[in-house]
């Protein structure tokens, strides 16, 4: 099979899938997985992984993960970034710690795969959540504005962790050389990206808005996010990370509407498709239900250490109970950060494939698990809000 084939194939599997999902309220990326896996070895065997799948699929998480500091807000965060920050780390703890002390001390994982299956559990796909949110009424509360800082916040640790965690524990990682020039290469990579975000991306662009060619601003967003993530690999970080500190950059400037607009249809109608597909090729499901403990297991590490991590740190911050259990159900959803850091773990070999199946697995239940829960606490909410609002009312009476 050509890969014009394979192309062919992928785009129209996905799209189908993606549909079918949307009619079913289920996030569109839970189709595109699907594809991979029912269209892949581990069903079909229609498709296969190759070397031109890899290549598209590297392209499509860079690209992904540049939409996403793209699309962050920082002035959300920065107006409630107490209460979003302590959520958005209780958030990371509590299902990363619990995970990985399951993994190392129950079912005898090194402690380098521990960390990272806890990494994966860590992150948070809040679009989701935000759709929920949307159809009750919730998204302008103090809930609502918390979960979405909350979620900046939790993607910029996530996707810091697992960039340190690959220079430190990867197989692209040199252990031969000496921890304190590991330490000054990671230190001397964020120190590089603030400056370069800083003081080089906007001129950089107004330069690029003003060459007399077509599509000036996204060519020069798609060279700055390349030339961060070839930055971050060359200094032994990942490639997505460098990606998304070019996103973020890019979001504090002028550019950012116009690019979001320019950049979202070339990742999401080619290569991202291609990445998530690509996942689902790397599934196989024998020997899965030997795993079955083990993936239970961490279905419920990771509903109740979000939802627990994010509902005390909201508490922390005189929200009800009912208004921080919303926030902690706001955080439970996975979806593409998940993917990507499952992604990143298979490919610095970190975890090995039946794991990876298992946590793809996990990272699907527990995005379709999630706005059932959010929309219960919403529920219950509403109701006793109610019952309070009668009484008070029987009380004027």
């Amino acid at each position: 099979m050509t890969y014009l084939v394979q192309l062919v194939i992928i785009l129209i599997l996905t799209k189908l899938g993606a549909h079918l999902s949307s009619i079913l309220n289920f996030p569109s990326v839970i189709g595109e997985l699907l594809v991979g896996i029912i269209a892949g070895p581990a069903v079909l065997h229609i498709l296969v992984g190759t070397t031109f799948i890899q290549y598209f699929s590297e392209i499509g998480v860079i690209v992904l993960m540049f939409i996403a500091g793209l699309e962050g807000d920082l002035s959300l965060l920065m107006k409630y970034w107490k209460p979003a920050l302590t959520v958005a780390t209780l958030g990371v703890i509590l299902p990363t710690v619990s995970a990985a002390m399951l993994c190392a001390l129950v079912f005898n994982f090194a402690w380098t795969t521990s960390i990272f299956i806890g990494l994966v559990l860590s992150a948070t796909s809040v679009s989701i959540s935000v759709q929920v949110l949307k159809e009750m009424g919730r998204l302008n509360t103090k809930e609502g504005a918390i979960i979405l800082g909350a979620a900046v916040a939790d993607d910029i640790m996530c996707v810091i962790l697992l960039g340190i965690c690959v220079a430190f524990f990867g197989s692209a990682g040199s252990s031969d050389q000496p921890l304190w020039l590991m330490i000054s290469t990671k230190l001397l990579f964020f120190i590089l990206m603030f400056v370069l975000g800083k003081w080089f991306v906007p001129p950089f662009m107004s330069f690029f808005s003003k060459l007399k060619t077509s599509e000036n601003e996204a060519t020069g967003a798609l060279i700055l996010c390349f030339g961060f993530a070839a930055i971050a690999v060359s200094l032994g970080m990942s490639d997505v990370l460098g990606a998304y500190f070019a996103g973020i950059a890019l979001s504090e400037t002028s550019f950012q509407k116009n690019l979001a607009l320019k950049i979202e249809p070339i990742g999401y109608a080619v290569f991202i498709p291609v990445f998530f597909v690509s996942i689902g090729l790397n599934i196989s499901f024998k020997g899965l239900h030997s795993d079955i403990v083990f993936i239970v297991s961490l279905i419920i590490i990771a509903i109740i250490g979000k939802q627990l991590g994010g509902a005390l740190g909201a508490r922390l911050f005189h929200l009800t109970w009912s208004e921080s259990n919303i926030v902690g159900a706001g955080m439970v959803s996975r979806g593409e950060m998940a993917l990507v850091v499952a992604n990143v773990a298979l490919g610095a070999k970190l975890i090995d494939p039946n794991h990876y199946t298992a946590m793809i697995v996990v990272t699907v239940v527990t995005t379709i698990i999630a706005p059932l829960i959010l929309k219960f606490f919403i529920q219950r909410a509403t109701k006793q809000n109610k019952i309070v609002g009668n009484v008070i009312n029987e009380v004027k009476v």
